[in-house]
Parts: C-alpha cells; structure tokens; sequence
C-alpha cells in the first residue's frame, strides 16, 4: 500500500513546481507581494530594541531616608532609603525612573523585556498553528490589528503592571506578523529567488532596528518614545483590502476554487498564460490527498520523515536566539553612547544580508549556516582575550552581530525549505518558539559578567560553534522546490 501511494507522488527533485509554472518564479505579482506584507518586519524591529532606550543606565541616588540623614553616594541602594532621584540624561524619563526600577526592584527592567519575548514565544506557537489551520490571511490580519491597538495601549500604561502586560500581547501580535508574512512570501517565490528574497525580507528589520535610536534621539520620554514608534504601523490597515490567500495553502486544504481565482489573478499579472490553471491546480491538489497527509498539529514535526530536522533545526535557532541578543544587549551595555552603539549594530547588518544573499547562492544554505555559526563563537570568544577598549569591544560584537544576523536570515529560508506545506507555518512556528527561547536567555547570560566577566563571552562563544556543527545533521535545500506533502520530504 506505502508503495503503491509513493509511486503515485513525483519526486519534487526531478519535476518542476507546478506553481511556478503556473504563475512564474518572480515577477510583478511576487514584487508586489513582497513590497507590501515585508513592511511589517519593520514594526517586528521597533518592538524588540525599543526597550534598549526604555530601560537605559542612569544615575540615581537616595534623597530621603527613614529618620536620618547622610552623606550618600551615587548609584548605592540604602536598606532605610524611602525616596530615590534621577539623572536619566541624556533621557528625560525612563520606565526605570519613573517607576523606580532599581535595587530591588532592579530586576524588573530586564523581567518586561522577557516577559515580550514570552508572548513572542507564545504568538509564534499559536499563530502558527493557526495559520496552518485558518489561513495564512485571516491570522495576518488579527496580528496587524492587535500590533496597531496594543501599540497605542503602551504608552499610556499607568502602571508597570499594565506595561508589561500590554508588551506580552504586543509581543504575541508582532510574533504573528513576523512569522505569517515569511511563510506568505516564501510560498509565492520560485525556488530560484528564494534566497535572494529571503535576505531582503530582513532588510525592513534591520531598518527597524537602525532607526530605534531615531525615535529615542528625539522623544526622550518613555511614553512619548513608545508612542512615536506606534505610529507607523497605523498604515498595516491596508492589508484589509490588498492581501490576498497563499493560493498554496489553498490547495492543501482542498478550496480550488479560491485557489484557482488567485492563481489566475497571478499570471494575468505576470504575463503568463491562464488557460491550464484550473486542471494543474486539480493536480496538485490530487497529488496532495493521494499522500499521508500529516494532521494538523505539532506532533507531525515528530514523524519519521521529520523530527531530526526539527531538533536540529530548533536547536540553531534557540543558539541564533541566543547570540544574536546577547551580542546587542553586550554592545549597548559597554557604550558610553547607546544611540551611536545601537545603530552600529543594526547598520552592520544591512551589508550582512547583501553578503548572505551571495553566499546563500554560492555556498547553500547549510554551509552558509555552518561559517557563520563559526565566525560569530570566534569573534565572542575574542572578546574575553582583547582589552576592554570600546571601540574594539564595539567592533568585534558587531561583527558577532552581523554573524547572527547572517545565520538567521539563512536558518529561515532553511527552514521553510525543510518543511512541506501542510506543516511548514507550524515548523517556522515552532523554530521561533525556540529563538524566543534563547532571546529570554541572552540577558540573564549578560548579567553573568557581574561575578565572572569572562563567562558571558564564553557561552556566546561556544554556543553557535555547536550549533555549526548540528547544521551538519540537515539536508542542502539550494534548488530544490518547496514541498507539499510528507512523501515529499521522504523523497526528496
């Protein structure tokens, strides 16, 4: 019966992606696509390093103790102290000072940014199932809504409960958009342009990421810093009335009709020719239910045919995770100038992704992965043997920077290679669970170098040298056509 099933499924090495066909590798369709759902990464960049300057180092002293007064220094918690003041400059209220988030209470301005990467954990597990289950469109739509309302919610948080309360579903929405609009480009793209694309989908990010410190330089208040970046993604709107279904997902799920109209849409579009749509979609479709179909949950990632490449792939992730974060919060910490720092370590990456699309070509994916796990343990290694000098400090963390950022860029197009179609949001789901993971690590590893300073570059180090050596567990994917099915995957 297996055999019978297996001889009726093409081996998606040897044949070509029907879709393409259909509706052409890249062309003013895909540019379209791309120019527009890519924009949300933009947003995904402003929610993770905002908290950089809402929760920067200051200076604060006791102004009252309980019945007694003294000489006191700077920086120094008193067990009788009853009022603390602040220098926030060059800010002019910070979440730190205005809720006094230090001494005791210090542990607080690191407990909300995990608290984000929480519900980033959280929202990559639940709209990626959702996704796979509902549609690629629908759950995009409530991530963008839920970015838009919760964004403006943040700035007017009246107590630090209600902040981070708020960031934990900001960070659950923003998981939705980052993980739904990969999948959504990734299944419109031919195999040939997939790398390329997958690149530039981070250039938003990274923009993100540069003009963080913008906002900062000229809203120097908490809330009107964090309203400033809720703003921009008012225009996300627009998705109500411009996206359109993944016409792949469609098909999975047996609605050629829907399928059919989008593909169409498609190659009038592009130039191509309508007339074999609907029988190569009826096809497609035929070929998907002749084969073992894995349901939709998450143990079919644990199949046979799958579960090494989801440990191995979760693995580099929650490492990527790791180091990527780790390296920004190290810079910013060892920077006399947070604006200067923070912008570095994101302009650095948009020569990163350029590279990483030249080398993604002509290296393939998993050696891609492999060098540059390796180069970024090198340069955090590097950082425990090289005088504490901030320009050297600043150089060799921006290029462990631009390391991860590179092996990121490539673990995601990876991925969604890896992974058929019926379960591929769910795996890019689970993937991010696992980044979210080692981003929920990484401060508390910085912290370390409070009582051993050598111990945060060590671990930095270590980690994505492993992680190299994992990537050589998982298949090339370069050239090769997106999967459908789990026959596909077994065949392929």
């Amino acid at each position: 019966m297996v055999q019978r099933v297996i001889s009726q499924v093409p081996d998606t090495a040897k044949r070509e992606d029907r879709f393409e066909e259909l509706v052409g590798q890249f062309g003013k369709w895909q540019m379209l696509i791309i120019g527009t759902v890519s924009l949300v990464k933009l947003s995904s960049g402003w929610v993770q390093m905002a908290i950089l300057f809402l929760t920067p180092k200051l200076t604060f002293w006791c102004s009252n103790f309980a019945n007694t007064s003294r000489i006191v220094e700077n920086n120094t918690c008193y067990a009788d102290c009853v009022k603390y003041e602040y220098d926030a400059s060059p800010f002019d209220n910070t979440i730190v000072s205005e809720w006094d988030l230090v001494c005791d209470r210090s542990w607080l301005a690191s407990f909300t940014q995990m608290i984000l990467q929480l519900g980033i954990l959280i929202g990559s597990i639940l709209f990626g199932f959702l996704s796979d289950r509902y549609g690629r469109k629908i759950t995009f739509l409530i991530s963008i809504t839920g970015v838009i309302v919760l964004g403006f919610g943040v700035p007017f948080s009246p107590n630090y409960t209600v902040f981070t309360v708020l960031r934990f579903f900001l960070g659950m929405a923003t998981a939705g958009t980052m993980v739904v609009s990969f999948v959504i480009i990734m299944e419109a793209i031919g195999s040939k342009y997939r790398g390329v694309v997958g690149c530039l989908f981070q250039v938003p990010f990274i923009i993100g990421h540069i003009t963080v410190p913008l906002f900062a330089y000229f809203f120097r208040s908490w809330d009107s810093y964090s309203l400033a970046l809720a703003v921009p993604p008012i225009i996300y709107l627009g998705y109500f009335f411009l996206l359109s279904e993944s016409a792949r997902w469609l098909v999975s799920v047996g609605r050629l009709d829907e399928a059919t109209r989008i593909v169409k849409k498609a190659a009038l579009i592009n130039n191509l020719p309508t007339a074999k749509i609907e029988d190569t979609i009826k096809k497609i479709s035929q070929d998907i239910s002749s084969s073992d179909a894995p349901k939709q949950n998450y143990s079919a990632l644990f199949r046979r045919s799958l579960r090494l490449k989801t440990a191995c792939t979760c693995i580099i992730w929650l490492i990527t995770g790791v180091t990527f974060f780790g390296f920004n919060q190290y810079i910013s910490q060892t920077s006399p100038d947070p604006f200067v720092s923070v912008a570095a370590a994101g302009a650095i990456q948009i020569p990163s992704n350029f590279i990483a699309i030249w080398l993604i070509s002509a290296l393939g994916r998993r050696n891609t992965t492999i060098v540059f796990c390796m180069f970024g343990g090198v340069c955090a290694l590097a950082l425990a043997l090289v005088p504490n000098v901030f320009w050297i400090t600043l150089t060799l963390g921006t290029l462990g920077v631009s390391a991860a950022a590179i092996v990121a860029t490539t673990i995601y197009i990876h991925t969604t290679e890896l992974y058929p179609t019926v379960v591929r949001n769910m795996a890019m789901g689970a993937c991010s669970t696992s980044m979210r993971v080692g981003s929920m690590i990484a401060p508390f590893i910085s912290n370390l170098s409070v009582t051993v300073w050598w111990l945060p570059t060590l671990i930095f180090g270590v980690a994505p040298i492993c992680g190299g050596l994992i990537c050589f567990l998982l298949p090339e994917t370069k050239g090769k056509n997106l999967p459908d099915s789990l026959e596909d995957v077994s065949n392929g």
